[in-house]
């Protein structure tokens, strides 16, 4: 009885051993994998949608997007610079005995007028620049990509993209994943020659658009409000019915490299068309309102008659420079093009895929010249080639110009050492290994890792995009990386 007593004792105790043991790895497998500071993250990313959806609507500019990431890293004491490009610099050195490891670069896009949607990756790049994580020399760089110009990424200094450099590109989306290229971008210029007259009509419509909220051009053009579009059927609606008008003045909202958000135009015509035309935008703005009212609350589009003789425009654009203004937007149009079964179709992608964007920005007016910056996406030389030849065929047929402003390259990573890295400490480090397991493609959109590569040609750079709160668990895969480098092992 006492021996059967005593090997129960045994089997008891070899129980609580083991599960001891397990205790002691499942603490010690968190405290080696988790390695994000959420009260970091959270506080900056709820502070961050805060002032984005506070009633003054946001960020006023860059500056105090800026001040505020500034502010934030003071109070905890960081270390950073901001250099003269406006890029908010954290560079840690590699603690002694990591002297040797390659050194890692995250760099996000610091742009006022999309902060409400960069917010989660913002709050990454702080949680990782917050990170007392002991690594190889980590930078994080707050990139100036305000109105999607690039100085910041263009300005960078090249002593923190090495050859040796491994560069992470976060971004937000729809979807997370891994990707190793991305489009072409081409900006571009049509010219068209502009004549004023005297005005010919009795009276005048004033068109507004308003309350739009820009973003940067890709898969999402097709549910973007755009007010150029909306300029270009009023247009040909009245040239489509033989109306005598004239375009008299022309205000579009320009984003820089960005969607335009506002219009502000008065065309001319003589008051025995007034009601046809008047009845035709009222069908336009109920047309807008169904079509974009959901997503963009503060939209308005709306019209004024001026009829009194003294507020009418004295000058307008003659009939030939209206006629050509419309028939050019008419053809050249903002807008995705998708891969066709006769296209050479890149490997991974398949027909009905994205193979580029053409966005109109602006249109830019003077008495004599009117110009219209055209941005160009496309993933390869000969996808960008067919929509610029399209843009270009198309101003010719009205004896206008057409010229590329400057040319971005396509991004493609052809080294996979970060990528597969990168995506095995994904999977160790993931809550659930199988539905967390990370995608690896190319973009089908323009991203800075273009910029970013024409610094250092030899870097190893990746782009991650992230979708809600997966900025975060991305985040911890990042730390986690820069502490094993390759070395997953300390995750099993």
């Amino acid at each position: 009885m006492s021996k059967l007593l005593s090997n129960n004792k045994f089997r008891i105790a070899l129980l609580l051993i083991a599960a001891l043991i397990a205790a002691s790895y499942s603490i010690y497998k968190t405290q080696s994998t988790k390695l994000v500071d959420k009260e970091v993250y959270s506080s900056f990313n709820s502070s961050m949608k805060e002032i984005s959806e506070n009633a003054a609507g946001g960020f006023a500019d860059q500056q105090e997007l800026v001040k505020f990431i500034e502010s934030w890293a003071d109070e905890r004491s960081l270390e950073y610079e901001e250099d003269k490009y406006g890029n908010i610099i954290f560079n840690k050195p590699a603690v002694k005995r990591k002297n040797n490891v390659t050194p890692t670069l995250i760099a996000v896009s610091m742009n006022y007028e999309t902060a409400a949607d960069d917010a989660g990756v913002l709050a990454a790049a702080a949680a990782i620049a917050a990170s007392d994580v002991e690594s190889g020399q980590r930078t994080v760089v707050f990139f100036n990509n305000e109105q999607a110009l690039a100085k910041g990424y263009q300005g960078i200094s090249s002593k923190y993209i090495t050859a040796k450099t491994k560069v992470i590109y976060l971004d937000e989306g729809s979807t997370t994943y891994l990707s190793t290229g991305s489009f072409q971008q081409r900006l571009s210029e049509i010219s068209i020659p502009a004549a004023m007259e005297d005005n010919p009509c009795d009276t005048a419509v004033k068109i507004s658009i308003t309350g739009i909220r820009t973003g940067i051009p890709g898969p999402g053009i097709a549910k973007q409000p755009d007010p150029i579009s909306a300029l270009s059927s009023l247009l040909t609606r009245l040239k489509s019915k033989s109306v005598d008008s004239r375009l008299s003045s022309l205000e579009i909202g320009s984003s820089g490299n960005m969607y335009p958000v506002s219009l502000e135009a008065t065309i001319t015509l003589n008051s025995y068309n007034l009601a046809s035309f008047t009845a035709y935008i009222d069908k336009r703005i109920k047309a807008w309102n169904k079509a974009y009212g959901s997503d963009f609350e503060e939209l308005s589009y709306s019209y004024e008659v001026i009829e009194n003789e003294e507020s009418l425009p004295e000058k307008v654009y003659t009939a030939k420079t209206t006629d050509k203004l419309t028939g050019i937007l008419y053809t050249v149009r903002s807008g995705a093009y998708r891969y066709a079964a006769s296209d050479s179709i890149p490997e991974g992608k398949e027909v009905g895929d994205l193979y580029g964007y053409n966005c109109l920005l602006d249109i830019q007016t003077s008495e004599s010249l009117i110009v219209i910056p055209v941005l160009i996406q496309g993933s390869n030389d000969s996808f960008t080639d067919r929509i610029f030849n399209d843009n270009q065929a198309a101003v010719r047929l009205y004896e206008c110009s057409y010229s590329q402003t400057s040319l971005t390259e396509a991004f493609s990573n052809t080294k996979n050492k970060l990528s597969r890295t990168f995506k095995s400490t994904h999977d160790k480090v993931a809550d659930d290994p199988v539905t967390d397991s990370l995608t690896v493609t190319t973009d089908n959109y323009f991203t800075p890792c273009s910029y970013l590569q024409a610094k250092n040609s030899k870097a190893d750079i990746i782009h991650i995009r992230t979708k809600g709160s997966s900025a975060s668990d991305i985040a911890n895969t990042i730390l986690c990386y820069i502490k094993a480098k390759g070395n997953t092992s300390i995750f099993k």
